[in-house]
């Protein structure tokens, strides 16, 4: 049953009347002010992260604890199993095979080299040096057998980055023949995530449940005996590893800590050196003396909608109602009022860096009148209502959300689940209706996850987009530069259609305190919420 709003209305009051006084005001653009040029300059990470890069004085051995302050808890400790953003909290016990550089271009790491021998395959050199923690060697059968198995498990929530694997062949001891169904142009950036993360072959030969015993090779093993459910986790330095320059640290502590309030008061007071997922609107609160923050403009916020049959909701059957749900959306609103202006009210789903980038999206604009004019035409001149789930990390969106369709007689009923929860039951088809949070970087894995019939995003099992499906694959051997018109058009398909809405580009945003440091400039996917934890020491 859908809560009340209760306390949520009372932290959230003035946030609402201030979004209230904004609908209409805004036209759902760029900002006339210049400012989301000046939006987009503030966002880069790189400065930061430079900074951080300090070999003198670094320990020769392992040493301390770095304290990680993690908004979400791992259900399991499986990489098949969790999302990418659970997944952040298992980097130190798991290697993916590559890793993710400063410039969204995969880097060796478990895989020494690759080449592609076809559209449709690539073959991967395996590092010869990898021991998982339970002793399992790690070959071309271990990747062999995790793709496989990954590829197999078709309830992941990454489901879409296995899908395309075919086979899987142990050309030699140290070398795999990866073949896909169609060519992937981005296989080496998914496997640099949490999807990307190897499993001990012993393990999933022995079919060990690992809910709550990880089987990795990383550079800290997990220590079962300091876990404490939904609160913290923790990893002790491998003296196996393979990269021992990457092991500067001795212990890694993930602290849960979902309320954001918590989570920035554990970092403003120094019980935690790292914080993971900070909301635009606590940046200015961690960018103090003291502290170094990581902002990247690699989120869009978008209102996705499932239920485009009606099974659930009949209303969203009619394009026009769908159409209706986009014209009540005022991405400036939302930038001022949820992102602080940190934001950029992009129209479409790219980030401006990227190729394809729609600049002529950003034209789509409020329009409540016409939004009501489509609703009476449909059959709904008095709205219609869903209930529209929302989590701790997200709720000042969703009632964002709430407010701009509440101007048009919508009537969206906000449901809270707990954080481990939310993304399950956007899977399972539990509301019509979900508040998401693509990739802003890669367009392939905005559609292959988000959008396409294919996707986990697709509980109602829909075949609307056969046709765009078609022309998303006609392209994926060409470069990105050649792809660029297809993959503009699309996004501006998905929108005429009612499939997806962006809200707003945002901000993926954490922070470090100075005095933790790096031999080298740190790991920072764009999907990652928080600095990996490899290469860096404390002061």
């Amino acid at each position: 049953m859908p809560t009340r709003l209760g306390r949520r209305g009372v932290r959230l009051g003035a946030f609402a009347v201030g979004l209230t006084l904004l609908i209409g005001a805004c036209g759902g653009g760029g900002s006339e002010d210049g400012s989301d040029g000046e939006a987009l300059a503030q966002h880069t990470s790189q400065e930061a992260l430079a900074a951080m890069v300090q070999a003198d004085g670094a320990p020769s051995t392992p040493t301390g604890t770095l304290r990680v302050g993690s908004w979400i808890t791992n259900n399991s400790f499986d990489p098949v199993a969790v999302t990418l953003h659970q997944g952040s909290n298992m980097l130190a016990e798991y290697d993916p095979l590559f890793q993710i550089d400063k410039d969204y271009k995969p880097v060796p790491w478990l895989v020494a080299k690759w080449e592609e021998p076809t559209a449709s395959s690539v073959r991967l050199t395996l590092r010869e040096d990898v021991v998982f923690h339970d002793g399992a060697k790690f070959d071309a059968a271990a990747v062999k057998a995790n793709l496989e198995r990954a590829a197999a498990t078709t309830t992941s929530p990454n489901a879409n980055m296995y899908s395309p694997i075919k086979s899987v062949t142990a050309e030699s001891e140290f070398v795999a023949l990866v073949e896909f169904t169609r060519p992937y142009p981005n296989f080496y950036y998914n496997m640099a995530t949490p999807a990307g993360m190897m499993v001990s072959p012993a393990a999933i030969a022995e079919k060990r449940d690992l809910t709550r015993q990880p089987a990795g090779s990383g550079g800290w093993i997990f220590q079962p005996g300091e876990f404490a459910e939904g609160t913290k986790q923790v990893y002790t330095a491998n003296d196996r590893y393979w990269n021992k320059d990457a092991v500067r640290v001795q212990r890694v502590e993930v602290n849960i800590i979902a309320d954001p309030t918590a989570r920035l008061n554990a970092f403003t007071s120094g019980q935690v050196d790292l914080i993971n997922y900070v909301p635009d609107a606590n940046k200015a609160l961690v960018d103090i003396p003291g502290s170094r923050v990581f902002s990247d403009l690699t989120i869009t916020t978008s209102v996705i909608i499932m239920d485009r049959a009606g099974k659930v909701v009949p209303a969203l059957a009619d394009q026009r109602v769908r159409e209706a749900i986009g014209l009540l959306i005022d991405r400036d609103g939302f930038n001022v009022a949820v992102l602080g202006r940190s934001g950029f009210p992009a129209g479409g789903f790219s980030s401006p860096s990227r190729p394809w980038y729609n600049e002529a999206l950003n034209d789509r604009a409020l329009d409540v009148q016409r939004a009501k004019q489509l609703l009476t035409e449909a059959g709904y001149p008095d709205g219609f209502s869903f209930d529209f789930p929302s989590t701790t990390s997200i709720a000042p969106g969703v009632v964002a959300v709430q407010q701009m369709l509440a101007v048009g007689g919508i009537n969206a009923k906000i449901v809270d689940l707990p954080p481990s929860e939310y993304t399950a039951a956007q899977r399972k088809g539990a509301y019509p209706v979900s508040y998401l949070i693509p990739t802003a970087v890669d367009i392939d894995q905005w559609w292959t996850r988000s959008v396409s019939n294919k996707g986990p995003y697709n509980p109602f099992k829909l075949t609307d987009l056969q046709d765009l499906e078609s022309r998303y694959e006609q392209g994926l051997a060409e470069s990105a530069e050649q792809r660029a018109p297809v993959l503009k058009e699309l996004q501006a398909e998905v929108i005429k259609r009612g499939v997806i809405f962006p809200l707003s580009l945002r901000s993926r945003i954490a922070a470090a305190s100075d005095k933790v440091a790096a031999t080298q400039q740190p790991f920072l996917a764009p999907e990652d919420w928080g600095l990996r934890p490899h290469y860096l020491w404390l002061k």
